[in-house]
C-alpha cells in the first residue's frame, strides 16, 4: 500500500470513529479555550503594568482624592492621631511607601493627623502614682508636661495638677492634646534618681523615659542640618547617664539631636 492509501485510509478511519473525532475536536477546543482564558487574565490583571505609589507624605486630606485618582489608586485612612507639634489633617504615614510597584485601583492605607481639635474630660489622676497618672492622662489624648515635687510623705504621688499655672479640675472640658503640669509629692527623704540613657532615642521615646524617672526635659537644641524634626534622634545629653549620675526627682536633662535627613 502506497503513502496516499494510507492517508486516505487514516482519514477514512477517523471519519468513521465518532468517539475519536469528538476527542480530537475537544481537545483543539480545549486549547483555543485555554489561550483565551490566559490572554483575558493578562487584560484584566494588567500583567506586568504597574503604577509607582506617590509620596502623600504632608499632603492635605483635601487633596488626597485627586492624587489618588490621577494616579488610578484609592485611598483608605486607616487611623487619625492627635500631635500638636504638626499641621492638622496631613498625612504622617502610608502603606504601601512611597515609590513601591503595585497594580492599578491599589488600595493605599494611609495615618492623617486630626483635622479638629476635640473636647476631652480631665480625668481623676488625684493621688495616684507616677506611673497611673501617665498612663491615664496619655489615655484621654492630653500630654503631661512639667513635673514639680513638694514635700509630702509620699513620694511620687499626685497632689496637684495645673494648665500653665491655671487650676484645673477634674471633670473639666478641655481641648485634646493639652500639655498638663503634674505636682507630685516628694518623700520624705531626698530621693535621687539614675540619669537614664538616652543616645539614640527620639523625642518621643525620651519624653516617655524622662517622665517615668521623675525627672523634666530641659533644653532641646537640634543641629542647624536637620530639616525634618520627626526624624531626630538625640546625640548627645547632659548630665550624662556615665558613672551611675544620679538627679533629684523634677531635675532636668538638656537633649542635643540631630536628624537623619537621607
Amino acid at each position: 500500500m502506497d503513502l496516499k492509501n494510507k492517508i486516505n485510509s487514516l482519514f477514512s478511519y477517523f471519519n468513521n470513529n465518532l468517539l475519536l473525532k469528538n476527542f480530537v475536536f475537544s481537545f483543539f477546543t480545549l486549547l483555543i479555550l485555554f489561550f483565551f482564558i490566559l490572554k483575558f487574565l493578562d487584560i484584566y490583571t494588567l500583567h506586568d503594568k504597574y503604577i509607582k505609589v506617590p509620596n502623600f507624605s504632608q499632603i492635605h486630606i483635601s487633596k488626597i482624592d485627586s492624587i489618588a485618582s490621577s494616579n488610578d489608586l484609592r485611598f483608605v485612612i486607616i487611623d487619625s492621631v492627635s500631635d500638636p507639634n504638626r499641621q492638622k489633617g496631613i498625612v504622617i504615614s502610608q502603606d504601601p511607601i512611597p515609590n513601591t510597584n503595585v497594580k492599578k485601583n491599589r488600595r493605599v492605607y494611609l495615618t492623617v493627623t486630626e483635622s479638629e481639635t476635640r473636647v476631652v474630660k480631665f480625668p481623676d489622676v488625684y493621688d495616684l502614682t507616677l506611673r497611673q497618672a501617665l498612663r491615664k492622662i496619655d489615655n484621654s489624648g492630653l500630654l503631661v508636661g512639667k513635673l514639680s515635687y513638694r514635700a509630702d510623705i509620699a513620694t511620687n504621688k499626685i497632689l496637684d495638677f495645673n494648665v500653665n499655672g491655671i487650676k484645673i479640675k477634674v471633670g473639666q472640658d478641655i481641648l485634646k492634646g493639652t500639655i498638663i503640669d503634674l505636682v507630685l509629692g516628694k518623700g520624705l527623704s531626698k530621693e535621687d534618681v539614675l540619669v537614664p540613657d538616652l543616645i539614640g532615642l527620639d523625642r518621643v521615646a525620651a519624653n516617655i523615659i524622662i517622665k517615668l524617672t521623675s525627672l523634666n526635659i530641659g533644653e532641646e537644641i537640634y543641629k542647624s542640618s536637620c530639616s525634618d524634626s520627626s526624624n531626630a534622634v538625640i546625640y548627645k545629653q547632659l548630665p550624662t547617664s556615665d558613672n551611675n549620675n544620679k538627679l533629684q526627682l523634677g531635675s532636668r536633662i538638656d537633649l542635643f539631636y540631630d536628624c537623619n535627613n537621607n
